[in-house]
């Protein structure tokens, strides 16, 4: 059997791995940019064929083709394969399909949460001393698994794209935002990609995202769900959980803890584990990251917050904000969090390329526009008074001027920590 495999990221690098180990047949690699070195010692270790700068005739004529999150499932070299009698297939669905066949298979995904849920799942599994594997978008790929008999798959947009297959055991969808629309060819496009995982024998969703279609499954709803919610506090079949003492704050962590708890339930850990895990869970880093105190004002490093939504969720918890805003747009239009910047903020600091868009928004609120994360600190910190909040929440992605949004975190974080703390 063939195998080609377009694109060489870490997740194909994983399926190429499985192949050869597994004895599967032979495998192809396309990549449309230059392989760099790293990756082509792997290449020529493996002794495996390749090409790079564009892919060809040759990535089509194949069996089976494992494409990248990246790929399109319309793209060109796809449609060729399939033209040919190729079956094709994102990496997601290839391990699921070969090496997760026999585990129970919870998938979450979410335009924001997504990663701060299923990492709280795996700690409650941790805790509750249960045997298990986590993965997919969250860093490790999916087909790294080892034969654990529960799985649990942090799941983006792009990799479902690439699922016309996958029926995960429990799939949970957590909200849904405008997100990823200068990859998605519509809004309708990314909510259906979401939502594939309402084909899960049994589905758990967010009853109160006005873009989730009603439908049949389990509702997690601060109104009427079968997990209901309240600011600090949820119940699962009449089961009280509360955050009280937990590190997790903000009513969407409610949504995440709760979400995370109910599959717990599902799994069978009992509540006195869940209960535990959500009590020593610590949140994870660049989301709404509690960095210092500095004459009486907070810091907060929210680098992960690439959306205009996810920055409207960071500042619906705080009051007398500076926020510190920009990147590289993933959206058309920011009038809603322009909105929300009036609504909850005192004073607004914009970099990169955002500032043609956000700029003639902010107009009539206080705003500066700078050039750098260290502007950024110096002038939010003359802003700032004992009792604000300034909040690094860029709405945005790092691209324009970092590698990623860890890196911006950083960025941010030595900036602030230069100065004398009081944390």
């Amino acid at each position: 059997m063939r195998f080609s495999l377009i694109g060489f990221g870490v997740s194909n690098k994983s399926v190429m791995k499985f192949i050869l180990t597994h004895k599967m047949g032979d495998v192809f690699v396309s990549e449309k940019g230059q392989i760099d070195q790293e990756s082509m010692e792997i290449l020529l270790k493996n002794e495996v064929e390749y090409e790079e700068n564009g892919h060809t005739f040759k990535a089509a004529d194949a069996d089976i083709v494992v494409y990248s999150p990246s790929v399109r499932p319309d793209s060109t070299i796809l449609e060729m394969a399939r033209s040919r009698g190729a079956k094709t297939m994102g990496e997601l669905e290839f391990a699921y399909e070969y090496a997760l066949n026999d585990a129970t298979v919870v998938a979450i995904t979410g335009s924001n949460g997504k990663t701060t849920t299923t990492s709280i799942v795996d700690h409650i599994l941790t805790t509750a001393k249960i045997k298990h594997f986590t993965g997919g978008n969250i860093g490790i790929p999916a087909i790294e698994g080892r034969g654990e008999s529960i799985v649990i798959l942090e799941v983006s947009s792009f990799q479902l794209m690439g699922c016309d297959n996958f029926y995960p055991h429990i799939g949970s969808v957590l909200n849904i935002s405008a997100n990823h629309l200068d990859w998605h060819k519509s809004m309708e496009e990314y909510v259906s990609a979401k939502m594939k995982l309402s084909n899960a024998d049994l589905f758990l969703y967010n009853a109160d995202d006005q873009f989730i279609p009603e439908g049949s499954g389990i509702k997690v709803s601060k109104k009427l769900g079968d997990v209901c919610i309240e600011e600090r506090e949820f119940w699962i079949d009449g089961q009280h959980f509360s955050l009280e003492g937990s590190r997790l704050f903000g009513f969407h962590n409610t949504y995440n803890a709760a979400f995370a708890a109910t599959i717990c339930e599902l799994i069978g850990v009992q509540p006195e584990s869940i209960e535990e895990g959500l009590r020593t869970f610590s949140p994870l880093p660049h989301r709404q990251e509690r960095i210092a105190e500095i004459e009486g004002v907070v810091y907060i490093n929210d680098s992960k917050s690439t959306t205009s939504e996810s920055t409207l969720v960071a500042l619906r918890n705080f009051n007398d904000v500076i926020v510190i805003i920009g990147g590289r747009p993933k959206e058309k239009r920011y009038e809603k969090l322009a909105n929300g910047i009036h609504e909850k903020a005192k004073f607004a600091i914009i970099m990169g390329d955002m500032i043609p868009m956000m700029e003639d928004l902010l107009k009539d609120f206080p705003h500066k526009v700078v050039d750098s994360v260290e502007e950024a600190v110096r002038i939010a910190r003359t802003v700032a008074r004992k009792g604000d909040v300034v909040l690094f929440s860029p709405a945005a992605t790092s691209f324009d001027m970092f590698k990623n949004y860890k890196e911006r975190g950083e960025a941010f974080k030595r900036v602030v920590l230069n100065g004398e703390i009081d944390s």
